[in-house]
């Protein structure tokens, strides 16, 4: 009998624990990163594309660390889609609103999931730190006869027969070309079954697109005759006409107003063909398109050309086509 002193327990495992915290730490760092992507998306913009694209490639980033072992999750991002899967002419901007609204709340669901999973998740226990302890251990020393013993009898079987011999081959041979004969025909009968049932899949999804583009036709083709419909109950008066270049006939006996009444002009004969024109709604007059613009009234002659600014700082430039009779006008707005 030989007595063996031993020590179990100890205080070697302390770089252990050092490890399983900072372990702790970045996965408690990585579920705040996910929730600070919750508020991020829970914030999100209609069509803010770029800040999307963000949230979604750190949230592929961030799970992949947290859930090594579940590599689904990827996937399940990838299948939350922002907009419509289909395009109708004239379906206006809703579909694309209610898709934006529809994937940014499965995306906050998903993120909320995964915070929860983590946070439910078991934690390892930590090991308790004991006292040092000694243990007296009584072992037996081995044997050394009966194992040499032991030794030369496996070494005379060895020699006396091999396993190679012992085979019937007469019996061997049949059974193992049966064996794989039945798994052959067993193969060949589980892959057809299994090309049959994907290729009735198919042909009934081909059915079930083909109904669905049919019945897309069907709508774009209605939505076209509705669109032909309206366009001949708009009449041509109803079409939007340029407005400039403008021309206005201003009578020396009453004044004439012109963009939907915020400016009123007067005209009066001076001498000769020369004639004096009063504006009333606007900034002022002047003679070049950089004056001051102080006045509100100026004398032409048919030829001359003057500007004036508007209420709104708008500057427009004016032809003079006449001033004998009545004051004709050509009104164009300076770009």
């Amino acid at each position: 009998m030989v007595v063996l002193n031993g020590m179990e327990g100890g205080k070697g495992f302390g770089g252990f624990r050092l490890y399983r915290s900072w372990a702790q730490l970045k996965r408690q760092t990585l579920t705040e990163k996910l929730k600070e992507l919750k508020v991020r998306t829970e914030n999100l913009r209609y069509k803010d594309d770029k800040e999307l694209d963000n949230i979604i490639r750190k949230t592929k980033m961030y799970v992949e660390k947290l859930f090594p072992m579940k590599p689904t999750y990827a996937s399940e991002i990838d299948a939350i889609k922002f907009k419509p899967s289909y395009y109708v002419s004239g379906m206006g901007d809703q579909s694309y609103r209610e898709s934006w609204t529809s994937g940014q709340q499965k995306l906050i669901n998903f993120l909320d999931t995964r915070i929860e999973e983590k946070a439910i998740e078991p934690k390892a226990q930590p090991k308790s730190n004991h006292e040092p302890k000694i243990i007296e251990k009584i072992v037996t020393v081995q044997d050394n006869n009966r194992i040499d013993e032991l030794t030369q009898e496996n070494n005379a079987l060895r020699k006396s027969k091999s396993l190679w011999n012992k085979i019937n081959w007469a019996i061997f041979i049949p059974s193992l070309l049966t064996i794989l004969g039945g798994a052959f025909i067993l193969g060949v009968y589980i892959g057809k079954a299994k090309f049959d049932t994907e290729k009735l899949e198919l042909f009934e999804r081909n059915k079930f697109l083909e109904n669905q583009n049919d019945s897309l036709i069907k709508d774009v083709q209605l939505a076209e005759l509705k669109i032909q419909s309206l366009v001949k109950l708009i009449t041509e008066d109803q079409i939007e006409k340029p407005l400039f270049p403008l021309k206005v006939e201003i009578p020396f006996l009453f004044p004439t107003s012109i963009f939907d009444g915020e400016v009123l002009i007067t005209a009066k004969n001076a001498y000769g063909d020369k004639a004096t024109i009063e504006f009333k709604g606007i900034k002022g007059l002047s003679t070049s398109s950089s004056g001051t613009f102080d006045s509100l009234k100026i004398e032409v002659l048919k030829g001359d050309k003057f500007y004036f600014k508007s209420e709104k700082e708008n500057v427009y430039s004016v032809n003079v086509l006449s001033s004998s009779v009545n004051v004709d006008l050509e009104i164009l707005e300076r770009k």
